[in-house]
C-alpha cells in the first residue's frame, strides 16, 4: 500500500533546526542494485555530498557526524536493503531520523536547509483514494483494500470460506443453511461436525449461490463496509458478480473483473483492477481543479508566486497546486511580509514551493502536485484561496 500517512508528514514538517538534510534516491526490491549494493552506494554518495555541504557551512566534524550518523548506519545494513520498495527518502537532523520507503520511484535529490523538503513525497499523500476488491467464487471469498500503488488482503472475521462454509449439503432438502462453527467463524474455523461437499448439481443451483452471497454480503457489511464509502469492485464469473450486485446495497462499481481468479497471483489481479479503479485516484484533484476554474475570474484564485507564497504563510489557501519537480528559490520574511525570489538558487535560499506546501498543510489546506500540462495556469504554482 502506498498512501503516506498524514502523521508522517506532520512529524517531518513539524521539525525545524539549523540543519535539516533531505535525501531522495530510487530503490529496488531485488536485482543487481540490491545484490551488488548499488542502492547502498547511492545513499553513501549522497551522505558524502551532504557532509561536504555541511562542512562548507562551517559545521564541525563532530556535528556533521551527529547529524548523519543514523543515515550512515544504514549503508552496510544488508537486512535494510533487502526490504526496499521503489523509492527511499531519509530525513536527518541532530536528534531526528525518519526513513520512508515509497512504492513509487523517486528522483535522486539532496536538500540541506532549515526545514525538510517534502515535495517529492506529496504525490503519495494526494493519491489518497482507495477502493475495495471483492474476489468471489463458489470456493472462496476474499476482500482486498487497494490504492494507486497496490492492494492488500483484509482479514474479515466471519467471512465465508466458500460455499462449503455456508451450505450444509445434508440440509438441502429442508432449505436450511449452516456455518461450520456457527455464524462468524471465519477463515480457518474448525468444527467437530462432519460436513460433505455440495454433491452433484448443487453448485449450479442459483438459490444456494444466493444464500452464500447473502452471507458474504451481511458479514462484510457488519464487519467492514458499514463504516466505509470507498467503491467496491467485484471479481468473479458473470453469474456470481451479477447475483452479488443484486443483493448488495453498497457502492458497487458497475464494471467488474470477469473470470475465475482463485489461482491468479495478487499482483496480476491488481494490474487488471487498477484500470477500473484509476478514475477514483484523482477524484479530489478533479474537484479541486473544477473549483479553481469556476472561480478563475475572481480574487479567490491566483497563479502569481508573489501572491500565492505569502498567502500560504497566512492560512489563506484552501488548495495549492504545484508543478512536479519544480522549485522556486528565494526567501520570505513572515514578520515583514518581504518576499525575495531568485532565478537560480543562492546562498541562504530555500525552496519557496516547499515552504508553501508545508504551511498549507499545517493550516489545513490541500496540496496537489501535478504535471505542468495539468496545472490550472501556466505557472509553477497556483492556489484557490479561502478568502
Amino acid at each position: 500500500m502506498g498512501v503516506l500517512l498524514k502523521e508522517d508528514i506532520t512529524e517531518i514538517t513539524g521539525f525545524e533546526a539549523d540543519i535539516c538534510v533531505s535525501i531522495y534516491i530510487p530503490a529496488h526490491r531485488s536485482g543487481v542494485e540490491v545484490n551488488e549494493k548499488h542502492d547502498a552506494l547511492l545513499l553513501k554518495n549522497n551522505l558524502q555530498q551532504a557532509k561536504r555541504i555541511l562542512t562548507e557551512k562551517g559545521k564541525s566534524q563532530a556535528a556533521v557526524e551527529q547529524i548523519l550518523k543514523e543515515g550512515s548506519a544504514l549503508v552496510d545494513n544488508r537486512e535494510f536493503w533487502n526490504t526496499q520498495s521503489q523509492g527511499l527518502a531519509l530525513f536527518l537532523a541532530e536528534g531526528f531520523c525518519k526513513v520512508i520507503k515509497t512504492p513509487m520511484p523517486l528522483k535522486e535529490e539532496l536538500f540541506v536547509n532549515s526545514s525538510f523538503n517534502i515535495l517529492p513525497l506529496l504525490p503519495l499523500m494526494t493519491d489518497d483514494a482507495y477502493f475495495f476488491l471483492l474476489m468471489l467464487s463458489k470456493k472462496d471469498a476474499k476482500i482486498f483494500r487497494g490504492d494507486a500503488y497496490g492492494m492488500e488482503l483484509l482479514e474479515v472475521e466471519g467471512l465465508p470460506n466458500g460455499m462449503d462454509d455456508v451450505i450444509h449439503f445434508e440440509e438441502k432438502d429442508t432449505q436450511q443453511t449452516m456455518r461450520r462453527a456457527g455464524a462468524g467463524a471465519g477463515r480457518g474455523a474448525i468444527s467437530g461436525a462432519n460436513f460433505h461437499g455440495h454433491g452433484p448439481g448443487l453448485a449450479d443451483e442459483t438459490e444456494w449461490v444466493i444464500q452464500y452471497l447473502k452471507e458474504v454480503n451481511q458479514t462484510l457489511w457488519t464487519e467492514l463496509l458499514s463504516q466505509e464509502s470507498a467503491p467496491l469492485i467485484l471479481a468473479g464469473t458473470e453469474q456470481i458478480t451479477g447475483l452479488y450486485r443484486q443483493i448488495s446495497k453498497y457502492n458497487v462499481v458497475e464494471q467488474s473483473l470477469t473470470g475465475n481468479f482463485d489461482h491468479e497471483d495478487k499482483n496480476s489481479v491488481y494490474q487488471k483492477v487498477r484500470e477500473i479503479a484509476a478514475p477514483f485516484f484523482k477524484e479530489h484533484v478533479r474537484k479541486a481543479l473544477k473549483t479553481y476554474y469556476d472561480n478563475s475570474t475572481t480574487e479567490l484564485t491566483s497563479s502569481i508566486p508573489e501572491d500565492v507564497i505569502p498567502a500560504s504563510f497566512y492560512s489563506q489557501i484552501s488548495d495549492l497546486f504545484i508543478v512536479k519537480d519544480a522549485h522556486i528559490w528565494g526567501t520570505f520574511d513572515e514578520a515583514s511580509n518581504e518576499l525575495v525570489i531568485h532565478e537560480e538558487k543562492q546562498e541562504g535560499d530555500t525552496c519557496l514551493l516547499n515552504k508553501a506546501a508545508i504551511k498549507t498543510l499545517k493550516n489545513g489546506g490541500a496540496v496537489h502536485v501535478l504535471e505542468q500540462e495539468k496545472m490550472p495556469a501556466d505557472s509553477k504554482v497556483a492556489a484557490f484561496m479561502r478568502f
